[in-house]
């Protein structure tokens, strides 16, 4: 592992760092147009939207079950005034439902093309409980008007399709664009055979490891779905060494990011001021 970290060629690593950022930007871009139509009469500024993707992207890396979003909506509600918590978790929706879309029409490409080996099965009981999750949730719904009104808020975009399409598309196709981006660079820094379609593949293994979010940031499943994916293209070895190379310098990007983030929205980097800050 060591001796592959060392012939990393530096020109490709600097080409993925800056399509990662392009990635956090277009995807904090899409989100502050959502929260923007949600808030008309609020100020929703871009670097307070920015600072917040940031850091909650930095937390999922730590926090098992994608923890990371309620940090997000955490952060935004304290920065946009009259906003909510439900209001800004529905805006949080909105970018998600993209990502659904897209990420499931690349995986079932990638099923239907045989690249994708299998699809994973939940269990019963897993099928169960997420079934008894979501009646729970649509009964709290239904039962509560002022939460209906927050959520129909926070998705107010949808209600307007051409606004959405061209204040958010745009912004979220540039963001898979450089997730692609991302994956194409990294696989030639490591050696791996570089192609549009083998990127796509490890774009559709990390998605499919966030399915099953029981680990922080997918470790463990993302090697999993990555060595099977790449196993037409490259050793398991080398499929292993590139999955947990691009983690991990992907997982510390983001830490040095969050951390910057927290500066920038709290102005201080006391633990202490920022858990007041977050309870306040």
């Amino acid at each position: 592992m060591s001796d592959r970290v060392a012939s990393l060629d530096a020109r490709w690593i600097l080409v993925a760092l800056l399509f990662h950022l392009g990635n956090l930007s277009c995807r904090a871009l899409a989100w502050r147009s959502i929260l923007a139509a949600a808030y008309p009469a609020a100020r929703v500024s871009l670097l307070d939207v920015g600072a917040a993707y940031a850091a909650g992207v930095a937390a999922n890396a730590y926090l098992p079950a994608r923890g990371g979003e309620a940090l997000k909506i955490a952060l935004v509600r304290l920065r946009i005034p009259g906003s909510t918590v439900t209001g800004v978790g529905a805006s949080n929706g909105v970018v998600l439902l993209f990502d659904c879309v897209v990420g499931v029409s690349l995986l079932g490409t990638a099923w239907a093309l045989g690249l994708v080996p299998a699809l994973p099965h939940p269990s019963l009981g897993a099928v169960g409980a997420a079934a008894a999750v979501l009646v729970v949730a649509v009964g709290i719904i239904a039962l509560v008007p002022r939460l209906r009104a927050n959520l129909r808020q926070g998705a107010a975009i949808i209600g307007t399709p051409g606004l959405y399409v061209r204040r958010v598309v745009p912004f979220q196709a540039g963001a898979w664009v450089c997730r692609l981006g991302v994956a194409f660079a990294m696989l030639a820094a490591f050696g791996v055979p570089a192609t549009l379609p083998v990127a796509g593949l490890v774009v559709v293994a990390g998605g499919m490891s966030t399915l099953v979010p029981a680990t922080p940031g997918g470790v463990g499943t993302q090697q999993l779905f990555i060595v099977v994916a790449l196993q037409q293209v490259a050793s398991a070895a080398s499929a292993l060494s590139f999955s947990i190379g691009m983690q991990v310098g992907v997982t510390l990007v983001n830490t040095m990011l969050g951390l910057l983030a927290m500066m920038l929205v709290f102005g201080t980097m006391r633990p202490a001021a920022i858990r007041a800050g977050l309870r306040r």
